[in-house]
C-alpha cells in the first residue's frame, strides 16, 4: 500500500465511526463537529474510568484519528476511582458535552459504548466491563438506543 492509501484507509475507518455515531444519535450529516464532540466526550469518560493499563488496551484497538481523540488530554495520573457510579459516569459526559444542550450525556455515553461493543474485540469489551462497577458495567450490556 502507498503512503496515500494507507492515509485514505485511515480516514474512511474513522469516517466510518463517525457515520455510525452519528446514526446512533440521529444527527444530520451536517453535524459532524458535533458527533466528533460526543464521540471524544463519551471516550474520554470511558478511558478516565479505566486502570492505565486497560485504558492503554482499548486504546490499541481504535482507529487511528479516533485514538487521537481518546488519548486528547489524558494524564496517567488520572484516578479512575473518581467515577464510581453510573451517575458520575454521566456527570462526566455531560461536563465535556455541556455546551452543546441538544445532546444527552446518557444518549451520547450509550452511544460511544455500542459503537466500542461493536468494533473492539469482545475479549477486550470483556476486560473493560470487568474493571467496572456493577452499575458502570450495566450500561455495557444494556439495550443501546
Amino acid at each position: 500500500m502507498t503512503e496515500h492509501q494507507v492515509l485514505e484507509t485511515m480516514i474512511a475507518t474513522s469516517r466510518q465511526w463517525l457515520r455510525e455515531l452519528m446514526a446512533k444519535l440521529e444527527l444530520p450529516p451536517d453535524e459532524t463537529g458535533r458527533a466528533l464532540h460526543a464521540l471524544r466526550a463519551g471516550l474520554h469518560a470511558i478511558r478516565d474510568r479505566l486502570p492505565v493499563a486497560d485504558a492503554v488496551h482499548l486504546g490499541a484497538q481504535l482507529p487511528v484519528l479516533v485514538r487521537g481523540l481518546y488519548y486528547d488530554g489524558w494524564r496517567i495520573t488520572n484516578d479512575p476511582a473518581q467515577i464510581r457510579t453510573r451517575a458520575q459516569m454521566i456527570d462526566r459526559v455531560q461536563r465535556e458535552i455541556d455546551p452543546d444542550r441538544r445532546l444527552s450525556a446518557i444518549a451520547v455515553l450509550s452511544a460511544v459504548i455500542s459503537l466500542l461493543n461493536q468494533h473492539v474485540s469482545a475479549g477486550e469489551i470483556a476486560k473493560v466491563v470487568s474493571t467496572l462497577p456493577r452499575t458502570i458495567a450495566e450500561l455495557w450490556t444494556a439495550p443501546s438506543s
